[in-house]
């Protein structure tokens, strides 16, 4: 008889080792589901204005926080960025109107429509992401997507807003220099220099303070599969190389700048060192004259 008790066999079942929620498809979470159905549609970037408060702005169905994305009444999406561009996608002219017409009250600063960037997206699947002529070929017209194209369109348009207000800055300080090369003085008014100045100083700091032209935009640190896209849309639009060329004008306006300054300043000292002179030989002279006169 066998004196240990007989042990009872264990049963083990084991764990499927998938779980659910651990395994979702992504093709089914919202932020990639396609935004527009449409297999080819336009993106449309404007200048509406200088700063643009996205945060007054309501009465529209939000998509996207950053950048700030809402869909317009007719199935068309806009991004609208802070520093004043707007970008469309798949719009009608009636919903472009009516955004901006929503957006006017929250917005200042002068607009510039005619600076604008235009492109058509096509959704081909089966195609590498990125520009191709005048096209962008995505994958699938997801939010993320469209975000990015935004980020990059909108940055596109800032700089050549920039790029015309300091071809225009340049305009104004040739004849100021042309004054001091001929006789060393200006011709325009104090006012007017002192403008010119100060349109000089805010251009760079239009640039370097609200743009963020070299960052990388916020979505990428989530979702890093998209760098590619952004890459080479980024080279595209020559994003880095004309921000550079700007950044030089830029530094040649703030020293001209500087120089106005300088010699408004040099003027203005030697216009009261003359006064002072004058003062001092008025005095003189009605010493003079008191003391000889008696």
């Amino acid at each position: 008889m066998d004196s240990h008790p007989s042990k009872k066999q264990i049963h083990w079942n084991p764990r499927p080792r998938t779980r659910p929620g651990l395994h979702l498809n992504t093709e089914k979470l919202p932020h990639h589901r396609p935004a527009i159905a449409q297999l080819q549609f336009t993106a449309h970037a404007i200048m509406a204005a200088e700063r643009i408060d996205v945060r007054a702005i309501s009465g529209f169905e939000i998509i996207g926080k950053s950048p700030f994305t809402i869909r317009l009444a007719e199935g068309g999406i806009a991004a609208i960025f802070r520093y004043g561009a707007i970008v469309f996608f798949n719009a009608t002219e009636d919903e472009k109107a009516h955004l901006l017409q929503t957006v006017s009250p929250h917005a200042s600063g002068a607009a510039d429509l005619k600076v604008e960037e235009t492109a058509r997206v096509c959704v081909s699947p089966d195609e590498e992401e990125g520009p191709s002529g005048q096209d962008i070929k995505i994958k699938n017209a997801d939010r993320l997507r469209l975000q990015l194209i935004a980020e990059v369109m909108a940055k596109a348009t800032m700089l050549s807003f920039q790029e015309r207000r300091a071809a225009r800055d340049f305009d104004l300080s040739e004849p100021l220099a042309r004054d001091l090369a001929e006789d060393g003085r200006f011709s325009a008014k104090p006012s007017e220099l002192l403008k010119t100045v100060g349109n000089m100083l805010l251009a760079e700091n239009r640039l370097n303070g609200r743009a963020g032209v070299l960052d990388r935009p916020d979505l990428l640190w989530d979702n890093p599969g998209l760098s590619g896209l952004y890459a080479r849309l980024e080279g595209d639009y020559e994003l880095h190389d004309r921000a550079a060329a700007l950044d030089r004008k830029l530094t040649t306006l703030s020293h001209t700048s500087e120089t106005l300054v300088e010699t408004m300043r040099y003027h203005s000292s030697h216009r009261l060192e003359q006064a002072i002179l004058l003062l001092i030989f008025v005095e003189l002279c009605l010493g003079l004259y008191g003391h000889f006169g008696r």
